[in-house]
């Protein structure tokens, strides 16, 4: 999920909530007048609340802002499940970071300023990221 419309839905789908259960509870307790129509415009990304909104939603989910707007460790967490990449620990292997991205770009899953980066800009990427590694663990051999 990397789009707040999936994250939306997905927290939705989780307090198994309908659409329109959410737009009732969620108007009564913040005072909105959302509709089913308006949540569906979220989910689908057709439409982003206001900051306000935003911020409400958060404490009526339960979760963080980050993790609402997919701005944290979640989202890396997330693919780096979908690529198998992560065991239970908090941290994440560089050279698995290094191969998420590079799988993304390959994938061609990387935006620059909104639009989708092109053949040869992901190229780029990916040899930068393994210049990036290659030096990082040659000065973790010097030390």
């Amino acid at each position: 999920m990397n789009t707040f419309g999936e994250r939306f839905k997905s927290i939705r789908l989780s307090k198994k909530l309908t659409q329109h259960q959410i737009a009732n509870e969620f108007n009564r307790i913040y005072g909105y007048a959302f509709t089913k129509t308006t949540i569906s415009q979220y989910e689908n990304n057709k439409r982003v609340p206001e900051m306000n909104a935003i911020r409400n939603f958060v404490k009526y989910f339960n979760v963080s802002l980050d993790y609402l707007l997919c701005n944290d460790i979640h989202v890396v967490k997330e693919l780096g499940q979908k690529y198998n990449m992560l065991n239970d620990s908090e941290f994440i292997e560089l050279e698995k970071i290094a191969t998420l991205i590079k799988n993304l770009a390959e994938d061609g899953k990387i935006l620059l300023n909104n639009i989708e980066i092109n053949a040869k800009q992901r190229q780029i990427l990916i040899n930068g990221i393994d210049v990036i590694y290659g030096l990082v663990k040659r000065e973790t051999k010097m030390e």
